[in-house]
């Protein structure tokens, strides 16, 4: 849900949807949904509420939702689908996809409902109370820079990074990059900035995330707003992971990260490169000719990893067990990637669509 939101949008979104499940499993194709409503309104509520009862018949047959931009898995999307009679809001996939039925829909839900809302407990921040659903996709972001820099026999230790947005899977991304030893340079979310140019450690970030307000950095003596927003990607950088909403990341933001030192791009976003027009690909050649980019249907796996983990594993659902599945699923998505361009350090998009687009049959 988001004021502004597009049909050509969505359209890449779900496309994007596809070529992710190419990676991270179910083969199931690829759906996304949007809603051109500022999140902020007080009507937020009841549209989000009749979005669902629309959309009710696909749930409950062919189609899975999940949380994302502005709308939360656990105090959004479960309490609606359970208003309306739907035991989990990936009960089409299981139904319709999986072909699951009798004793064994109803373990699959089990394991859905306990292992995306259970405590993430080491994973997490002492005293918080955070969920895998809350930190999986940031994790496995962190978990496929990490393998990057390995395969390339470099190290995320002292590497300066800013991260957009400090939503779920921006500030998780944050949290593991800097517990890898990453130093974070600059933080940006829709309404601040954070500038730090000695960079946060891991302390640092998880002081952030304790005084979180909502998805929105809390006030620190670096935070800025406004335009100054900008000085937070001016911040001398290694690597930059875009973690907020699709298209945000234009052919100037590109350039203007090229010449503050970024090499590489970790996206954690789905479709973050903007384009002009549906079908353009004029900005992401661009970036992936002039930077390293892991591109979100490979990095930011996570959540849909961790969904068809507990469906096929239904008895493997603790924490741990999910979060190495994800780690698992991202470590060897890069790896083909790798495999497929070999020292060349640019082409990393084009070989991910290359691999997708040959594990859909298209």
């Amino acid at each position: 849900m988001r004021k502004g939101v597009t049909r050509e949008e969505v359209t890449y979104l779900a496309k994007a949807m596809q070529l992710k499940f190419a990676f991270s499993g179910p083969p199931i194709g690829g759906g996304k949904s949007g809603i051109d409503f500022d999140p902020d309104d007080p009507r937020r509520d009841d549209v989000l509420r009749r979005w669902y009862a629309a959309i009710r018949p696909l749930l409950l047959t062919r189609y899975g939702t999940g949380g994302d931009v502005n709308v939360d898995e656990r105090e959004d999307v479960i309490p609606l689908c359970a208003e309306l009679g739907i035991i989990h809001p990936q009960e089409g996939v299981v139904r319709g996809h999986l072909g699951r039925t009798g004793a064994d829909v109803a373990r699959s839900f089990e394991a859905l409902n306990e292992g995306i809302c259970q405590d993430a407990g080491a994973f997490g921040v002492e005293g918080l109370s955070l969920t895998v659903s809350d930190l999986v996709t940031g994790w496995g972001v962190a978990r496929a820079a990490e393998r990057l820099y390995a395969l390339r026999r470099e190290t995320l230790d002292g590497t300066r990074c800013v991260v957009e947005g400090f939503g779920n899977v921006g500030a998780a991304a944050a949290l593991y990059l800097s517990r890898s030893g990453a130093r974070i340079v600059g933080l940006v979310d829709a309404k601040y900035g954070l500038v730090s140019p000695e960079g946060l450690d891991e302390e640092g970030v998880t002081d952030l995330i304790r005084r979180r307000n909502g998805r929105v950095l809390p006030p620190h003596p670096q935070r800025v707003s406004g335009a100054e927003r900008e000085f937070a990607y001016r911040g001398e950088a290694e690597l930059f992971v875009p973690a907020a909403i699709s298209g945000s990341v234009d052919s100037r933001r590109l350039a203007q990260l090229a010449r503050h030192g970024v090499r590489r791009i970790v996206c954690g976003a789905n479709q973050p490169i903007y384009e002009v027009r549906l079908g353009d690909t004029e900005n992401m050649q661009g970036a992936d000719a002039e930077f390293e980019v892991l591109p979100e249907i490979v990095a930011s796996q996570g959540a849909a990893r961790a969904f068809y983990h507990l469906m096929a594993n239904p008895d493997r659902r603790s924490a741990e067990d999910i979060f190495r599945s994800v780690t698992e699923s991202v470590e060897a998505g890069v790896d083909a990637l790798i495999e497929r361009v070999g020292e060349t350090r640019a082409g990393l998009m084009g070989a991910a669509l290359d691999i997708a687009m040959e594990r859909t049959g298209e």
